[in-house]
């Protein structure tokens, strides 16, 4: 086994910091009940307990030595490794077995351990698991204490008929004067014990579900968070509309083809979506520039990655996210940038986005060409193996581009926009008059009012309405906004609060303010639509 003792930042991600932390929790906790049991058993060798000392003995070294090889072991296996919870918690229910052949105290202990890792993993697959050796060690601790010859006061009453035999000399003695004590002890012992780790395990669950309803919101927020910053991005050049999601897109097929894990992937995904946040300090005419760089502009483009870097690297300690948007313009033979790093010294995330990255610069439209032909993106991909891109994941893509028979995985701005406007004449021409000169082709159709846009809306689908608020009475616009799933934006002449802060309430997308401008309406359109 290679030794991993605790997770570095740049290769490890969120989930395997979280496997370690609660690994090294447990192993803790473990400690510290070492440490009980060992203050119990000095005790009782000072004779303050009443417990067999030989029995005490056979329990506590066999214990001590488990628990040392578990130690021991911690320090050359990797304790971010989902598997080494499953080993660790075997081991901690096998010592607390055998100390509860001498003493009892188990119970407390092992059923606290479910709640533990409920609370650190959120999974019911450790809680079952943990519930079953639970369940187990209880059965080997009633019938091996009863046969072996030590159990506690209340079993002893239980399974004697007179107090008398109970105890003799200070210590404890068991008889069979029980007719049947294996069934006494099934029905007594066994059973109400299980049963109480039953209510442990609810507890467990409904801390579960509150965790993972809390991780789950917690995820939605981030994840539209790093939409907003990734569409902010895009914003910057409207020639690679879209860039940030189809290089997340490409990323995250390309580390699936690799055999990575769901959250392997997700990691990549988000870390594709941002990685170029650091353009937001490059100056715009820089990043539409339609001929060639200077070279004072394009060493201002190759400090992007630096920047996105320390925006990022706040996220989180651990965040691959960032390490991906500093490495991502490295190449393989070490002439990259801004490190020059080299080989797979880059790390292995930022060599998967460099490949779809580039794939998709390649394929995009750019303020000085347009997007190039499959198999010219096929031949500089297939040339950069070994120079700019990891020879193996270049011939993943390559396999992704093949299986791409109709050319689908680009840029696909030539689709027309569908937009229905509902209004007067003028104010169709009006807006018609605004998108003359725009370089991204819309279809309009115009009505004139509600019946005639329901009756449009059946026969065909559309990716925004303009509504003209003279165009339906307001009663109407209601009803209209129930039956119609098609992002709407409001024309209007209201400048109240209420529209100010209420048109998402009130069905709108959106809401445009009269007299119209150009500016404001272009804008409000792309957006609603750069994605369609």
């Amino acid at each position: 086994m290679r030794t991993i003792r605790k997770p570095k930042a740049d290769i490890n991600s969120y989930i395997q910091d979280r496997q370690y932390i609660a690994n090294t929790y447990v192993m803790k906790c473990f400690s510290v009940s070492m440490i009980i049991y060992f203050v119990v058993f000095l005790m009782n060798m000072l004779d303050i307990f009443i417990v067999d000392q030989k029995l005490m003995v056979l329990g506590f070294v066999p214990s001590v030595l488990v628990y040392l090889f578990v130690y021991m072991l911690t320090k050359r296996i990797s304790l971010s490794d989902h598997r080494t919870k499953y080993f660790i918690m075997f081991n901690i229910i096998l010592v607390f077995t055998l100390v509860g052949v001498t003493i009892t105290y188990h119970v407390v202990f092992v059923a606290l351990l479910p709640i533990i890792y409920a609370t650190l993993y959120t999974s019911k697959r450790i809680m079952w698991y943990v519930y079953g050796l639970t369940v187990l060690s209880t059965v080997v601790v009633v019938y091996g204490g009863y046969y072996i010859g030590l159990c506690d006061a209340n079993m002893a009453l239980l399974t004697t008929t007179t107090l008398p035999h109970y105890l003799a000399d200070g210590q404890f003695t068991l008889t069979t004067v029980n007719a049947n004590p294996a069934v006494t002890l099934m029905l007594y012992f066994v059973l109400p014990r299980c049963l109480i780790h039953i209510a442990f395990i609810v507890v467990c669950n409904n801390i579960f579900k509150i965790i993972r309803s809390s991780i789950d919101e917690t995820k939605r927020h981030v994840f539209h968070t790093v939409t907003a910053l990734s569409d902010a991005v895009d914003a910057k050049d409207r020639y690679t509309s879209g860039h940030s999601k189809r290089v997340a897109k490409y990323a995250k097929m390309i580390a699936e083809r690799m055999g990575k894990t769901r959250q392997e992937q997700e990691e990549i995904f988000r870390a594709g979506l941002l990685h170029d946040v650091g353009k937001i300090r490059i100056p715009d005419e820089i990043i539409n520039k339609p001929g060639r760089l200077t070279e004072e502009e394009f060493n201002m483009i190759k400090i992007h990655p630096v920047t996105g870097y320390h925006i990022l690297k706040g996220v989180s300690e651990h965040s691959e996210v960032a390490i991906a948007a500093k490495y991502h313009h490295e190449r393989y033979d070490g002439k990259g940038y801004p490190n020059g790093l080299s080989g797979d010294a880059i790390p292995e995330i930022a060599r998967i986005l460099c490949v779809a990255d580039s794939y998709d610069a390649m394929t995009s439209n750019r303020s000085y060409r347009e997007g190039l032909p499959q198999e010219v993106v096929r031949h500089e991909i297939e040339s950069g193996k070994g120079t700019q891109f990891d020879p193996q994941i270049a011939d993943v893509m390559l396999m992704l581009m093949d299986e791409d028979k109709e050319y689908s995985m680009r840029q696909d701005d030539t689709g027309h926009r569908k937009i229905l406007v509902v209004g007067d004449e003028q104010m169709v021409c009006k807006i018609m008059e605004i998108f003359t000169e725009e370089t991204v082709i819309y279809d309009f159709t115009s009505v004139g009012d509600g019946k005639t846009m329901l009756e449009a809306l059946a026969e065909r689908q559309y990716d925004l309405i303009l509504l003209d608020e003279t165009a339906i009475h307001e009663k109407d616009r209601r009803c209209v906004l129930e039956k119609v799933q098609t992002p709407m934006v409001l024309i209007t002449e209201d400048k109240s609060l209420t529209i100010a802060t209420g048109f998402g309430g009130l069905g709108y997308a959106d809401y445009i303010s009269k007299p119209l401008s150009s500016y404001v309406v272009k804008e409000v359109v792309y957006n609603m639509t750069k994605y369609q």
